[in-house]
C-alpha cells in the first residue's frame, strides 16, 4: 500500500467539498481530492430512463420508514439535481428542538450566511426563471394558487441558456445546467487541485491522542501529519492508498460523512455520541391530484424538471413552502400506485382503470409538493457489514406533520374542484412502505454542527469536537431542515467554513477568508 502525504486532504466533490478544496489550494496549499465515484462530464451524460445508466451515479439507502438518495460521481449531486438554488428562508435558523435549544449554533444565521450566499450564487451564476420559461404544470399550480388567494414565486435556478429538455436530473448534454463542473472543478484544477475519482475512503486514523496539548499552531505548515486516511479503488485491482494530511475535510455527503466517521470509531474513540443521529429530511410529503375539466392542461414531461414556481404562503403558520413536481415516467409507474377514489372497477392498481388513469399523468395530473421544517429525526447506524441502515425516531410528531401537510395540499385541489388520486409508495419489489414514510435527496444533519460536543458532532466553523484539523463541510454538518433544496446552502457554509480554515492559519500565500469573500 503507498503513502502519499499532502497539506490538505478533501473526501468527495460535491457542494460541500467543493469550495475548501478551491480556497485552500488558492491560498498555496496542496490539496487532494478524492471521489468515490467514477469521473463524469457533460459529454458522460444521457438522456434516459435506462435504470442501469441511473443507478451507475444515484445511489439510496432505505428503511421501512425512510430512504435517501444521493449522487457517487465527480461533482456529487451536482451532475444530477433539478438546479434550483434557494436560500434558507429567516425561520429556519429560528428552530429549536423539544427542549428548546436552538438547532442551529450561535452566530449561525440567515445575515451571516448572506455574504456566502452572494459568493456561492456568483459562482453557479444563479437566475431567476423568466415567465416565458415557465412550464405548463407551474402555470397551472401558479392558477390553483391564484383561485385561493395565494401567492407563488419564481424561483432561481444554477443554469445559463437552459434548452427545457426536461431531463435535468439524469444529466444535462447541453452543458446548460451549471453544475460544479462548470465553475469550482475547472477553477480547483487551475489552482493545482489533484483528484483522483473511483477511490473511496474506508478509515480516518488520528495519530494523536484527541486531548492532546500542541502549542497553537499560526501557519498551516506548522501542522503535523497527524491524519491518516485509507483509500481504496472501487474497479480494477482494488489498489489501497494511505493519505497523511495535516488537514482532512469530509465533504462525501449526509450519508457518505456519517458512513466513514462510523466506521473509524474504534480510530477517533472520542466522537461526539450525536453521530449518525438527528438527520433532518426537509419534511417531503406529495399529493397527487386530477385537473378538473375548467383547468388548462400540464405537462408532466417537458421544460425543466422542477417547474420553477414556489409558494412561501405557509411558511409563518406551517414551516412549509409548496410547489408542483414532475416526474419521469420510470418515477411514476415504479414507484407509487395510483388510483382515483370512487372508481367502481376492481382491481384499481392495475387493468383497464390503471391504464385510463395512467393516460391522464402526462396533461392532467398535478402533483403537489411540500417541503416543512420537520424535526430531526433520523437515524442512521452501520450494519455488521458495514453498509449504512436508515430509520426515523418520533414517528408519531411525523405522522401529525404528514396529516396537516396533505390537509393543505388536498385542500387545494379539492377547492379548486379537482379530484385526489390515492396514491400508495412502494419499495423495489412492490410492497408498500410504513406510514410514516419520507423519500429525500435534501438529508442532512448526520454530523450537526453545535455549540458542544454533547449536542453535535462539530462546531460552528466545521471542526469536528476534539479533533483539530478535522472538519466536516458537507451537509452532514447542516443542523435543521431547510424547507427549501439544499443545496445552495451547502455550497455557501462550506465557503463560510473553508472561510474559517484560512483565518485560523497563516497560509504561504498570506490568503485569509476576508480576502476570498472580497475577492468575489
Amino acid at each position: 500500500m503507498r503513502t502519499v502525504k499532502t497539506d490538505v486532504l478533501v473526501i468527495g466533490s460535491g457542494f460541500g467539498a467543493f469550495p475548501p478544496a478551491l480556497r485552500l489550494a488558492q491560498a498555496g496549499l496542496r490539496v487532494i481530492m478524492v471521489e468515490k465515484g467514477p469521473a463524469v462530464d457533460t459529454q458522460d451524460f444521457r438522456q434516459t430512463q435506462d435504470p442501469k445508466y441511473i443507478t451507475r451515479y444515484l445511489k439510496g439507502v432505505s428503511g421501512d420508514h425512510l430512504s435517501f438518495t444521493f449522487a457517487e460521481a465527480l461533482g456529487g449531486g451536482s451532475g444530477f439535481y433539478e438546479m434550483v438554488s434557494l436560500r434558507a428562508p429567516t425561520p429556519v435558523f429560528g428552530q429549536t428542538d423539544a427542549s428548546g435549544r436552538p438547532l442551529w449554533p450561535l452566530g449561525v444565521n440567515r445575515v451571516g450566511l448572506d455574504p456566502w450566499y452572494d459568493l456561492a450564487e456568483g459562482m453557479l451564476g444563479v437566475e431567476q426563471i423568466r415567465p416565458h420559461e415557465i412550464p405548463h404544470s407551474a402555470l397551472v399550480f401558479s392558477l390553483l394558487m391564484k383561485n385561493l388567494g395565494y401567492t407563488c414565486d419564481r424561483i432561481p435556478y444554477a443554469v445559463k441558456n437552459c434548452v427545457g429538455s426536461s431531463f435535468c436530473v439524469t444529466g444535462c448534454i447541453y452543458g446548460a445546467k451549471q453544475s460544479l463542473h462548470k465553475n469550482y472543478l475547472p477553477q480547483a484544477l487551475d489552482a493545482g487541485v489533484h483528484i483522483e475519482c473511483d477511490l473511496a475512503a474506508m478509515s480516518i486514523r488520528s495519530l494523536r491522542r484527541w486531548k492532546w496539548k500542541n502549542p497553537r499552531a499560526e501557519r498551516f505548515e506548522e501542522l503535523s501529519h497527524d491524519y491518516s486516511v485509507r483509500c481504496q479503488r472501487q474497479t480494477g485491482d482494488r489498489e489501497q492508498v494511505n493519505f497523511k494530511a495535516r488537514c482532512v475535510i469530509l465533504g462525501g455527503g449526509t450519508v457518505g460523512t456519517a458512513g466513514l466517521l462510523l466506521g473509524s470509531k474504534k480510530h477517533l474513540t472520542h466522537l461526539s455520541p450525536q453521530l449518525g443521529r438527528n438527520i433532518a429530511i426537509n419534511g417531503s410529503v406529495k399529493v397527487v391530484g386530477l385537473l378538473g375539466d375548467h383547468l388548462p392542461d400540464g405537462d408532466m414531461f417537458t421544460g425543466r424538471s422542477h417547474p420553477g414556481m414556489m409558494s412561501f404562503d405557509f411558511l409563518d403558520s406551517h414551516g412549509l413552502s409548496i410547489s408542483a413536481v414532475k416526474a419521469l415516467p420510470l418515477q411514476a409507474t415504479v414507484g407509487a400506485r395510483l388510483s382515483v377514489d370512487g372508481d367502481p372497477r376492481d382491481h384499481q392498481w392495475w387493468g383497464e382503470s390503471n391504464l385510463s388513469l395512467m393516460k391522464q399523468l402526462r396533461h392532467r395530473m398535478l402533483v403537489l409538493l411540500g417541503l416543512g421544517l420537520t424535526p430531526p429525526c433520523g437515524v442512521m447506524t452501520l450494519g455488521p457489514d458495514g453498509h449504512p441502515a436508515v430509520d426515523l425516531e418520533h414517528r408519531e410528531i411525523l405522522s401529525d406533520y404528514v396529516r396537516t401537510t396533505r390537509g393543505i395540499l388536498e385542500s387545494i385541489f379539492t377547492r379548486n374542484h379537482c379530484d385526489i388520486v390515492r396514491t400508495e409508495w412502494v419499495d423495489h419489489g412492490g410492497a408498500p412502505h410504513s406510514a410514516p414514510y419520507f423519500s429525500t435527496a435534501h438529508m442532512t444533519g448526520s454530523a450537526r454542527m453545535a455549540d458542544s460536543w454533547s449536542d453535535g458532532v462539530v462546531s460552528s466553523g466545521g471542526e469536528v469536537f476534539g479533533y483539530p484539523g478535522l472538519y466536516v463541510s458537507d451537509g452532514a454538518a447542516i443542523p435543521s431542515s431547510l424547507a427549501v433544496n439544499t443545496s445552495l446552502t451547502i455550497l455557501a457554509n462550506a465557503e463560510r467554513i473553508a472561510a474559517g480554515i484560512l483565518d485560523r492559519y497563516r497560509t504561504p500565500s498570506g490568503r485569509g477568508g476576508d480576502q476570498i469573500a472580497q475577492a468575489h
